[in-house]
């Protein structure tokens, strides 16, 4: 599977988490719910699993739907994520 399909489904994955309504990548994640605070949260996931500044604030307010977070994430990690406990 393609790096940015695998960030991608766990974005997905996280945004169910947190309790948004993400159906797909093209989801925007303040559309589908997300507040300042579900920031906080997938930010911080994202730097759990990828490192940190795998999701700067700035990129997120930015670049909202699911497919541009993946992509902003994997350019600033440089890596596939971890497999996680699903």
């Amino acid at each position: 599977m393609e790096a940015q399909e695998e960030i991608e489904r766990w974005v997905l994955s996280v945004c169910e988490k947190i309790g948004l309504r993400a159906a797909d990548v093209n989801a925007d994640f303040f559309e589908a719910g997300g507040n300042s605070l579900a920031a906080m949260k997938i930010i911080s996931q994202a730097e759990e699993t990828f490192g940190e500044d795998a999701l700067p604030p700035d990129d997120l307010f930015s670049r909202s739907t699911v497919r541009e977070i993946a992509a902003c994430i994997l350019a600033n990690s440089g890596r596939a994520p971890v497999t996680s406990e699903s």
